[in-house]
């Protein structure tokens, strides 16, 4: 496991304790310190995100997570909506704001869940060959790494795209149906 993965596999957990901590906290001296840690931490996980979000299938995996929760919580926000006033096209346009942000709540959270059911509930794609070509899909630094493996294109991490267009050897990967990122790789013999 690299750092990386490590700092990515570390996220959840630590939303968790975070939440634990402040809830615990809110109502004694010590919730402005704990607070400015949770705030600390909190903006370096957002920074490493931005800059080292293709660098472990735990970071995809992160943001897909942290996608679904944020389109579950704009649809959810929704619902505590205090009652309407006004005459009835006052009415219906808050009514319409609030069904149009309901909805792309519910397709954020749709889009990202979606993926992750796919990935992890469902059978992976297992493709066994060598790999023809690596590249990056544009010139962008947010560019996504693809690999082809027996003329099937496929998305993987920056270290595995770094090792795999480096020496382009023949491999077994599994891949989520979801996402088409390499969960597993067996590197095999010629």
């Amino acid at each position: 496991m690299t750092t990386a993965e490590f700092i990515a596999a570390c996220f959840w957990p630590f939303v968790v304790i975070a939440a634990f901590a402040l809830w615990k906290t809110r109502n004694t001296a010590a919730f402005p310190f704990i607070g400015k840690i949770v705030f600390a931490v909190s903006v370096a996980y957002i920074g490493l995100l931005l800059f080292y979000d293709k660098s472990s299938i735990f970071a995809v995996n992160d943001v897909h997570i942290g996608l679904a929760v944020l389109g579950l919580a704009i649809a959810g926000l929704q619902l505590r909506q205090p009652p309407l006033y006004g005459s009835w096209f006052d009415k219906a346009k808050a009514l319409g704001f609030m069904i149009l942000v309901v909805l792309l709540g519910s397709g954020l959270a749709w889009y990202a869940g979606r993926m992750l059911v796919l990935d992890h509930l469902t059978s992976r794609l297992v493709i066994e060959g060598r790999v023809d070509r690596a590249w990056r899909s544009s010139g962008s630094r947010r560019a996504d790494y693809l690999v082809r493996i027996a003329g099937q294109t496929v998305k993987v991490t920056t270290p595995l795209y770094e090792r795999l267009e480096q020496f382009k050897p023949a491999v077994r990967v599994e891949v989520g149906r979801g996402s088409n990122y390499v969960y597993e790789i067996e590197y095999l013999s010629n």
